[in-house]
């Protein structure tokens, strides 16, 4: 009898973590005076980044091709960015739109790990 209650409980268990893995992580980057700490961000496919500004004054997180990958738009102090999910491996470069490319972090994004 234990087992027919052990094969839904592992089966449940399997299909958990499976959503897990498909949903992702999500990472915070926070966003200091003149910089993103950490400067380079390793991530896997499906994951999602978000900007957390800790400064005293506004910035973005633009990505380097005009914004057309991602463009977190200006976040204030204190308050964190919309999140911005990686579908596909490749290596994203980004910069603060209002202090130019001298405050800028890498988003490193590899395939997604098989469940």
């Amino acid at each position: 009898m234990n087992r027919i209650y052990l094969f839904p409980a592992s089966l449940a268990f399997t299909l958990a973590a499976s959503l897990a893995c498909a949903a992702g992580e999500t990472i915070t980057v926070k966003v200091k005076s003149l910089s993103y700490d950490p400067k380079v961000v390793e991530a896997r496919a499906g994951d999602t980044v978000v900007w957390s500004n800790s400064s005293l004054t506004k910035h973005t997180a633009t990505s380097d091709d005009d914004g057309k990958t991602f463009d977190t738009a200006e976040i204030k102090p204190d308050e964190t960015s919309p999140p911005v999910k990686f579908e596909k491996a490749g290596e994203f470069n980004y910069h603060c739109k209002v202090h130019g490319k001298s405050m800028s972090g890498t988003i490193v994004v590899k395939a997604a790990l098989r469940s």
